[in-house]
């Protein structure tokens, strides 16, 4: 199979990587919502800014993680190119849900 197959797991690997380090660490501070997780019932309160910027980090950290272990494995057992993709698209969907959904249901708990 022809490696570039896999070029966007890597490309979307890395932009996930990217985007957890700034919501992780370069979030900005309450007050301020110009860098970070933006939802209007995280914004309330500075602990729900700060939780949500991190649970959302965690989760791209989660899923970066998760694209690089597939694309090796992927490349590994040299699996059909429908089944590659399939997996691609379902990473991608089950992570863009996972980082729109968990962060507010997890800051409400916070209440």
């Amino acid at each position: 199979m022809n490696p570039l197959v896999f070029i966007p797991f890597i490309v979307l690997g890395i932009i996930l990587g990217v985007l957890a380090f700034v919501l992780k660490r370069k979030h900005s501070e309450f007050p301020d919502f110009s860098v970070g997780y933006h939802n209007k019932k995280v914004m309330e309160s500075k602990e729900k800014w700060n939780y949500a910027n991190k649970v959302a980090g965690n989760i791209c950290v989660i899923f970066a993680a998760a694209l690089f272990v597939s694309c090796a494995l992927l490349y590994c057992f040299k699996a059909m190119m429908a089944i590659t993709f399939t997996v691609l698209f379902s990473l991608s969907v089950i992570a863009i849900a996972c980082i729109l959904i968990l962060p507010i249901v997890l800051s409400k708990r916070k209440e």
